[in-house]
């Protein structure tokens, strides 16, 4: 009976170590293909041309965001960000600071060796006030950026939709981005 147990034991010790190796395997080659990312950015935003945004001399802002493998070197992304537009002061009428808070989701796309450069291009919604209008509105992004380690940083075109009142011209802005991501 005694040597019944001892079998017993070993073959459950077996089991349990055949399973750490394993588990721990799949979470090393998991590591290694970095499935998943989130990042932060803190950003400076240029607005340009005309409409809303020549009511605007600069912005700051920052976002949050994850980022998910869905093949090779392509990530389908999701982002949060807030934004604070100061007005020029010879605007009239005088649009007040702005605030601008974008959700987008997106696609990610990494390019050389270590994923050192990527592209990527987002669509959501953004919530916009300021003293004269408010409401939710189409916001999009593309650009380009690079990374070195967990620091990162990107030159992003920044767009918001317009709606009835809004000035004619585009809603467009140049975003400097640089932040922290993390791989796991």
């Amino acid at each position: 009976m005694q040597q019944l147990m001892s079998a017993t034991r070993k073959m459950l010790l077996a089991a349990g170590l055949t399973l750490a190796i394993i588990a721990g395997l799949g979470i090393q080659s998991a590591h290694a293909q970095k499935l998943f990312f989130i990042f932060g950015h803190l950003a400076y935003e240029n607005p340009g041309g005309s409409g809303m945004m020549q009511n605007y001399k600069y912005g700051i802002g920052g976002e949050a965001g994850a980022g998910i493998k869905l093949f090779h070197k392509t990530y389908a992304t999701g982002t949060l960000g807030y934004s604070s537009f100061g007005q020029d002061k010879s605007a009239s009428p005088r649009p007040g600071r702005m605030s601008y808070v974008p959700v987008r989701f997106g696609l990610r796309q990494n390019f050389l060796p270590l994923n050192l450069l990527f592209l990527h291009a987002d669509v959501g919604s953004a919530s916009v006030k300021n003293d004269l209008t408010s409401g939710a509105r189409f916001t999009g992004s593309f650009g380009v950026g690079g990374k070195l380690g967990p620091i990162e940083a990107q030159i992003d075109y920044e767009l918001l939709g317009k709606k009835d009142g809004d000035p004619s011209g585009s809603n467009g802005w140049v975003a400097f981005k640089a932040g922290w991501r993390f791989g796991l």
